[in-house]
């Protein structure tokens, strides 16, 4: 528990200091309602600036029985390129908790940093779209918990909103700049992104990454979960905040991957883009 603390409490100061950093404009705009929220933030290049922190529980996790944590301080931040285009960032920094086997140490320590850059449209049509780089640095703080090479490749998404629903995918690849053994990289993300909006700011959603390792045999290299959950979002003063739950199940696992895992996640949304 005192990581899950630990890291709400640094994702709570870096949210006070943005929002006495958001600088005030000469001419008020308009709040954004619940249900606009909610759907700019299912869009992953709405332009709309977000910290979140997430946690990744596997229960009952292979050769120790324990539960294994993946917890992630993530920032989604946009930039104007021009009138036309915007720069959407995602950056993701882990920290890991992997319970020991019989015998084994217990690991806790850094994982390494994930940025994903998106140029996008700022006026989309029927079909949202965005393309860039995927970036992973080498911030691991244990051997086990990540590469010592940068790892670089494509990622790209696309996003279908509708009036109620919407649904979307993001993909990336990433290949380390050399390597080899556990510092060799060449993995891939396919994010699916489903949603449905109730009234109140609720929604039913199902948001996970299918991964492959291609540096694995066959067998070894896929994860897929199947799953969902729910999400609220609500305002705390002025402030927006979404929470969410998923559970899932992995129908596809390497040898000593984890069947179950579940996703709680707390976002806190800043400068809706202007209309």
């Amino acid at each position: 528990m005192s990581r899950i603390a630990s890291s709400l409490l640094v994702c709570l100061l870096a949210v006070s200091a943005l929002v006495m950093a958001e600088p005030a404009t000469s001419e008020a705009q308009p709040t954004p309602s619940v249900e606009e929220l909610v759907k700019l933030k299912q869009n992953p290049v709405s332009g709309l600036k977000q910290i979140l922190f997430q946690a990744n529980v596997n229960p009952n996790y292979p050769d120790s029985g324990k539960t294994q944590g993946i917890y992630s301080l993530q920032a989604v931040w946009p930039f104007s390129i021009n009138e036309d285009y915007r720069l959407v960032t995602y950056t993701i920094v882990p920290q890991y908790h992997i319970p020991s086997s019989p015998g084994e140490s217990t690991r806790n320590g850094l994982g390494d940093t994930l940025i994903n850059l998106f140029v996008s449209p700022k006026k989309a049509g029927a079909l949202v779209w965005g393309a860039g780089p995927t970036i992973l640095l080498p911030t691991r703080s244990d051997p086990l918990l990540g590469s010592n090479r940068v790892a670089l490749g494509p990622a790209a998404l696309i996003f279908y909103p509708q009036d109620n629903w919407s649904a979307g995918l993001v993909v990336q690849n990433g290949w380390s700049l050399g390597g080899s053994g556990v510092n060799k990289v060449n993995a891939f993300g396919a994010q699916y992104l489903l949603s449905y909006n109730l009234p109140d700011g609720w929604s039913l959603y199902s948001n996970a990454t299918i991964t492959a390792d291609w540096t694995k045999e066959q067998s070894e290299r896929w994860t897929l979960p199947v799953g969902g959950g729910v999400g609220k979002l609500f305002f705390v003063g002025p402030l927006p905040v979404s929470l969410s739950l998923q559970a899932f199940y992995n129908v596809v696992t390497p040898t000593g991957g984890p069947d179950w895992s579940a996703n709680f996640q707390l976002a806190f949304l800043f400068g809706a883009p202007q209309k």
